[in-house]
């Protein structure tokens, strides 16, 4: 079968990336099929292939949803498909597709201005202090802020509602780590600990100011919790049979899923250091 993997340029920059495209390249063409680098000015050859497989940034309004939305309506397979990018790339959505599905996780508010001191003191007084400050669209904890207390809520949601006319507001939990749980056609395929930095509060915190990532622990996917697989794919299922990523804390009380990413990051020497045959998996996913 003819694949094609939509990416963009900064896609290459990262040499683990780089290496994991090319271990998606060549496990392909060991399976027998063409495995094919497409760009958003090949937007229009999508149609020729079997197969799509995206790796770009996926967000309603970027490229690569122009290239999934394609890809489904000239009826290819394609992970990530429309439907999974706009629902994983909406906290907002995530906040009541959570509640109707009864998926543990921190409490949250949607917030949509009202800085009454009402509206602000059921906010502490429902998710405590602090709380955690996200725009409905948010990539690699970018747009995602702490706030102590009233007078930092306010300036920070003020910056924020700039960019976005409703924010999620939620419970912060206090870990070490997030289970990141890989799940494709609502199946485990990787498992790993990400953990957070020393003197930050989430997996890519700021400082002294400068961007520091948390270290990345492979795990056998066979070692998960019962519990925390039931969870993360019961959740799946409520969004589609994509490529996913899951974002979970785990707390004396339990597991608390954080979110659900499309499109989750796949680096070599990081999500595939122990399972090894994620690529085997997402190419048999695609041509099947």
């Amino acid at each position: 079968m003819k694949l094609a993997c939509f990416v963009e340029a900064y896609n290459f920059k990262d040499k683990s990336e780089r290496k994991a495209l090319s271990k998606f390249k060549s496990t392909a063409e060991s399976m027998g099929h063409t495995f094919d680098f497409i760009f958003k000015e090949d937007i229009s050859r999508v149609a020729e292939y079997n197969a799509l497989f995206i790796r770009a940034t996926t967000d309603p309004s970027n490229s690569a949803y122009v290239a999934s939305r394609l890809a489904e309506q000239s009826g290819l397979k394609v992970i990530d498909d429309p439907h999974s990018i706009r629902t994983c790339s909406n906290k907002a959505i995530l906040h009541d597709l959570f509640l109707k599905n009864n998926i543990p996780s921190p409490k949250s508010l949607l917030f949509t201005g009202d800085f009454s001191s009402v509206s602000l003191d059921n906010i502490f007084e429902t998710l405590g202090t602090p709380v955690v400050i996200k725009t409905p669209y948010t990539r690699f904890s970018s747009h995602v802020e702490k706030a102590d207390g009233i007078q930092e809520f306010i300036s920070i949601s003020k910056k924020l509602l700039r960019k976005s006319k409703v924010l999620v507001v939620q419970e912060y939990v206090m870990s070490d780590f997030d289970w990141r749980v890989g799940i494709l056609r609502n199946e485990i395929i990787y498992l790993c600990k990400y953990c957070i930095p020393d003197g930050g509060w989430k997996v890519k915190s700021k400082i002294n100011g400068k961007n520091v990532w948390g270290d990345t622990i492979a795990v056998p996917r066979e070692s998960i919790s019962p519990e925390l697989k039931e969870i993360c794919i019961n959740l799946s299922k409520c969004v589609g049979d994509g490529l996913y990523g899951l974002d979970v804390k785990e707390t004396s009380g339990g597991y608390r899923v954080i979110e659900i990413n499309d499109n989750p990051s796949i680096y070599e020497g990081y999500e595939d250091a122990i399972d090894r045959d994620i690529y085997e998996k997402i190419i048999n996913a695609l041509v099947s």
